[in-house]
């Protein structure tokens, strides 16, 4: 009777099973090969990246950016044009005149331009205008680096798909292999050949099974949307991934390789951008020490009773600054402090490249020689599962001995699997870090 009852349990875990397995396979069927839609569209590689850098939001924000500091050199070139302004206007005036011993009123009317340009100002302008343009430089240089940090996020992301499509695969061929131990051992049981123990050993397996499946399901869906978002874009969602695995290799030392990420890097560019943009703030806040000279003239008409008269003014202006309440010396101490920390800045960022060039460059070794290794440990487990799978089925094995070798071939395939993505992933990286 228990014997019945059991093999119901099992039978009735297997059809909900199927089911889930079913309902899981719709969420997936863009990633399966026999169930593509035919208006699934293919992305590579290099097109997943090439839409990361031309669609997500952060590399607009820095084109804006970056038009932004080109409008404020703009707006420092100003000071070299001269400025013109054209004023009408009329007033009427109520007054006691004393001579009159009476109120008066007064009507005024007139039409008037003006200019005025700065002459000289001894170079402060011309000080002003490189500093924002070397601010435009290193704008432009940070929307580089934020290009190369999307690009690289998409590609990670993209290997991430990837791994869990191959994670899901052994996931479901584990379930397989338990579904079949599970069916041998409960008809070793009912012919008396095993004990009960065996076929209760092989349905915990499979409930285990089961879960890691939902689990590698679930994490597959997460990644592909990650993706998307790592694209910045939100579809579609039945995209389908070329499966391809980076096996090129990057000619060169790591002092090679270290010495082409100062040269390239966009950060290291950004930062001796500022950096030259700071001597050029303290160049300008010294510049207040020294005088200026500006020329004005106006020409209009303005009368209090028509017809109006003309009028016409010329001046010449030298202003210089005696006192301004210490307001320049602390201006200069302010530059000068800027100037000292984005150099300090430099030489961090330069270290931290250093650093990154070396961890990536010890990863894809480290990971290429792993590759070597999981491979050949994954032909041991393959062929441990193939002698423990002859052993129990010819009553030599146990069932214990069979679930150990499932286990161990589902591990060196999953790590097989991690060691390939991990060099890719690796790899991009390293070109990362150099600035490629």
């Amino acid at each position: 009777m228990t014997r019945h009852i059991r093999t119901r349990t099992v039978a009735s875990f297997l059809i909900l099973a199927a089911l889930a397995a079913a309902a899981g396979a719709a969420d997936n069927a863009a990633l399966s090969p026999s169930g593509t839609s035919a208006s699934a569209v293919t992305w590579t590689l290099e097109q997943v990246a090439a839409i990361a850098v031309s669609h997500h939001p952060l590399v607009r924000q820095a084109d804006a950016q970056t038009a932004a500091a080109a409008a404020r050199r703009g707006q420092a070139e100003s000071a070299w044009y001269p400025f013109i302004d054209l004023s009408t206007g009329v007033s009427r005036t109520r007054a006691f005149s004393v001579q009159a011993q009476r109120s008066a009123t007064v009507r005024s009317e007139f039409l008037q331009a003006d200019l005025s340009v700065v002459l000289t100002d001894f170079g402060r302008t011309r000080t002003d205008v490189n500093r924002a343009a070397a601010l435009v430089s290193a704008s432009r240089e940070d929307g580089t680096s934020v290009r190369e940090d999307v690009g690289y996020n998409a590609k990670v992301a993209y290997f991430n798909v990837l791994r869990a499509v191959r994670s899901l695969e052994v996931s479901r061929e584990t379930l397989r292999q338990r579904e079949s131990l599970l069916r041998q051992a409960q008809a070793f049981y009912e012919a008396g050949i095993r004990a009960k123990i065996d076929a209760i050993r092989a349905e915990a397996s499979l409930y285990d099974a089961r879960a890691q499946l939902t689990q590698a399901e679930n994490n597959l869906r997460v990644a592909r949307i990650t993706l998307l978002n790592r694209m910045g874009i939100e579809g579609p969602a039945d995209y389908i991934l070329t499966d391809s695995l980076a096996s090129e290799k990057i000619p060169g030392t790591i002092a090679d390789w270290v010495a082409e990420a100062e040269k390239n890097r966009p950060e290291l560019k950004s930062l001796r951008e500022q950096e030259r943009a700071a001597a050029y703030s303290v160049r300008y806040a010294r510049g207040g020490y020294l005088p200026s000279l500006t020329g004005s003239a106006g020409y209009g008409y303005a009368a209090e009773d028509m017809p109006l008269q003309e009028n016409y003014l010329l001046g010449v202006t030298l202003t210089y600054p005696l006192f301004s309440g210490f307001l320049t010396r602390e201006q200069v101490r302010e530059a000068l402090a800027s100037l000292a920390s984005i150099r300090h800045g430099l030489t961090d960022s330069r270290r931290q490249v250093r650093l990154q060039v070396e961890q990536a460059g010890y990863g894809v070794g480290e990971a290429a020689e792993r590759i070597v290794a999981r491979t050949k440990e994954r032909d041991a487990s393959e062929e441990n599962l193939r002698l423990a799978t002859a052993r129990y089925e010819v009553g030599v094995g146990d069932i214990i001995e069979m679930i150990d070798a499932q286990v161990q071939m589902t591990t060196a395939d999953t790590a097989a699997i991690d060691a390939q993505y991990d060099y890719s992933v690796s790899l991009a990286t390293l070109l990362r870090a150099m600035g490629r």
